[in-house]
């Protein structure tokens, strides 16, 4: 994992997600980004973790008043529109199984200095999305 903060789009995947779908908006590829992690129940690789923390980031920008989106991207939020029945859901799904055993991002946070600032803002992002309903 090449990251260098604990936010959601601070790392390579998440960025070359948001990037991929500011160029192609469309909320079918958030959700199953989310769908796709949320089915795992073997091991959740690093990159698709990295990749669920950035969809669930960019419901909650959707749903919520938070700026979590890159200053490059917020133009995605009215792109995008509302999201679909169901995203809210879906999202805090994926953060909780990116958090849970069996995950290859928790586990390079845990090993490093930064994972309770990085669990803050997996936990910012629950809160956000679960205002939202």
């Amino acid at each position: 994992m090449d990251a260098w903060a604990d936010g959601p789009f601070d790392n390579d995947d998440a960025l070359d997600f948001i990037d991929d779908l500011a160029e192609a908006p469309d909320w079918r590829t958030v959700v199953q980004a989310l769908d796709y992690v949320t089915k795992q129940s073997g091991y959740l690789e690093a990159p698709e973790g990295s990749i669920a923390v950035a969809a669930a980031a960019i419901v909650a920008a959707a749903v919520g008043e938070v700026t979590v989106l890159p200053d490059n991207h917020h133009e995605l939020k009215s792109a995008l529109g509302a999201p679909p029945v169901g995203a809210v859901a879906l999202a805090r799904a994926a953060l909780a199984r990116v958090v849970a055993p069996a995950s290859e991002l928790d586990e390079l946070w845990q090993e490093g200095d930064g994972h309770d600032a990085w669990l803050t803002q997996i936990a910012a992002l629950q809160t956000t999305l679960s205002t939202a309903q």
